[in-house]
């Protein structure tokens, strides 16, 4: 069996409206079609491609059978998720459409890999990562919101890994 690519991933909400508009304002996802399963939720889409499934944290029996499990009101952020990547383009424009939805982000620059990361959080405490391939940053690549901007070389050595931080 060989694996070929990420089809989805499903995420339960604690709001399901307030991280559906998460995914496709801040994060330009589209709303795509969802059949109609009994429970509420969305599929949303880039590329034409279904990436995420959203079904909300609220009771439901259809859904708790249809996911073989019942999420608790005790369970906080993501659990065994640390976070969820994707490959992104035009990082000075993600920076602003990410800066205009009032959400906050943290940088990070690998300019020997031609790497540059942005984080933030959904509404459900997941980090979401989004990795800019291929690109330069110049010395303005942190923004305005870079308090927590970090650029990771090698040393010397050329096996460690040096972390520098906005100042």
């Amino acid at each position: 069996m060989a694996l070929t690519e990420l089809n989805h991933f499903l995420l339960v909400a604690k709001d399901l409206e307030k991280t559906k508009d998460f995914y496709c304002d801040v994060l330009g996802f589209e709303q795509v079609f969802r059949p109609d399963f009994g429970f509420p939720g969305y599929w949303l889409g880039v590329n034409g491609k279904i990436c995420v499934h959203l079904a909300s944290k609220d009771p439901n029996p259809i859904k708790d059978t249809f996911l073989l499990k019942i999420h608790n009101e005790k369970e906080q952020g993501s659990g065994v998720v640390d976070h969820v990547a994707f490959l992104a383009e035009d990082p000075a424009g993600v920076q602003k459409r990410i800066k205009q939805t009032g959400n906050k982000m943290h940088f990070r620059n690998f300019p020997e890999a031609k790497l540059y990361q942005i984080f933030l959080k959904d509404p459900d405490d997941v980090t979401i990562e989004l990795n800019f391939l291929g690109v330069e940053i110049k010395d303005d690549w942190m923004g305005e919101d870079a308090s927590s901007a970090m650029t990771l070389t090698k040393s010397e050595s050329g096996h460690k890994i040096g972390a520098t931080t906005a100042s």
